[in-house]
């Protein structure tokens, strides 16, 4: 820990930090805030974010003719993908392109029988699994959270690994046929198996399009058929709220909320101690600078949400709390001029223990502060439920 002068926003200082580090976890003690706990990896990217994102999932395929397709599972010898039964044909050697990568270019791909169908047009084909190869399983979207006129973006087309720069609409939910309609004007051929997603995550795959809209195999069909072979089917549910969500602002302040209010009571339990071994010392650091990092980044992003979409008096709440919260990450800052000295002796000096002491009050009096107000966002009725596209 580098003594240097203390920033408003800096980061507590630790050996190696670069100057204004702020970086998030969570972990320590826990804290019971009365309300549902938030899954702590949940993400809150735009559209557009998510799809380059989930880009790592897509192949280019090149048999009969050219097309694209989504990896859906893998085992120990395989890597499975999903396509249009049209793209690939029947005998034409497959060839396929990771879009990043994480399947090597020109791999050689077989189909998996069974899979033949006069009603849809869907395939399923394998490679062999390329050593130290990951799936990146979190890539869907749960059908109910899927509303008309959602955007959506097409993930591939002309042979080109990237999201179509223009978004699309979801106009219909999945049909007897289980396929979805999205209107994309302007798509018309080269899209073939090119996953669609929203802005929580992939809905199917395109099966056919025109120059006003697309039809997309529902994923929950194609998971049905890829399991019935015997295949594997590993992608779930991509978790990401996206950030014009009302529920977005919940979910990302309740991950923050409880999460830095553990590493406070982390960093000043270690604090209060007279001696703290150096290592066990960084460490407590390390995991303090990223939850503050984490509150730093929502201080003002989620003001104007507040604001929009719940009663009056919530946005003030928020603003209280979070001046309350900076005061706190004040008090923890002032002890960068004598982060050395700890790293150093591995003593803590009197002088930081009674701060750390004195912080007990207004530690406790947050925790009841937090819990309030997020019972209250999550118990208000909210002023609009609908989003802004």
């Amino acid at each position: 820990m580098a003594a240097k002068p203390v920033r408003r926003d800096d980061a507590l200082s630790r050996p190696g930090a670069a100057p204004r580090s702020r970086r998030i976890a969570g972990v320590a003690l826990g804290m019971l805030l009365g309300v549902g706990a938030a899954a702590q990896d949940t993400t809150f990217d735009d559209g557009p974010t998510l799809a380059d994102r989930l880009l790592a999932g897509v192949v280019r395929i090149h048999a009969d003719e050219h097309g694209f397709g989504v990896v859906v599972g893998a085992d120990r010898d395989f890597v499975y993908i999903a396509t249009a039964q049209h793209v690939v044909g029947v005998d034409a050697p497959v060839v396929v392109h990771g879009c990043l990568g994480a399947l090597p270019a020109g791999s050689v791909a077989e189909r998996v029988g069974g899979m033949a169908a006069t009603t849809e047009d869907l395939a399923l084909l394998r490679v062999a699994r390329p050593p130290d190869y990951t799936l990146a399983v979190r890539a869907l979207a749960p059908a109910a959270r899927v509303a008309v006129r959602d955007p959506a973006w097409l993930l591939g087309r002309d042979d080109v690994c990237a999201v179509l720069p223009r978004s699309g609409a979801v106009a219909a939910p999945p049909d007897v046929r289980t396929a979805w309609r999205v209107d994309m004007p302007g798509v018309l051929g080269g899209s073939s198996g090119a996953p669609v997603a929203t802005g929580r995550g992939i809905i199917g795959i395109t099966t056919d399009s025109d120059d006003a809209n697309i039809t997309v195999l529902d994923m929950a069909h194609i998971a049905r058929r890829v399991r019935a072979v015997g295949a594997s089917f590993d992608l779930v549910d991509a978790r990401n709220e996206p950030p014009n969500d009302p529920q977005a602002a919940e979910l990302a302040l309740a991950e923050m909320l409880s999460g830095f209010l553990r590493e406070l009571r982390d960093a000043q339990t270690v604090l209060r101690q007279p001696t703290v071994k150096r290592e066990y010392f960084v460490r407590t650091v390390t995991e303090y600078d990223q939850a503050a990092e984490r509150f730093l980044a929502a201080k003002d992003k989620y003001t104007g949400t507040l604001v929009r979409h719940w009663q009056p008096d919530v946005a003030p709440q928020w603003l209280a709390l979070r001046d309350r919260l900076q005061a706190v990450h004040d008090n923890f800052l002032a002890v960068n001029s004598q982060a050395r000295q700890i790293v150093e002796t591995e003593r803590v000096p009197k002088a930081v223990r009674d701060r750390m002491e004195a912080l007990d009050p207004e530690l406790d009096a947050l925790q009841g502060a937090i819990a309030q107000f997020l019972r209250l966002l999550s118990q208000r009725r909210l002023v609009n439920a609908n989003p802004t596209p």
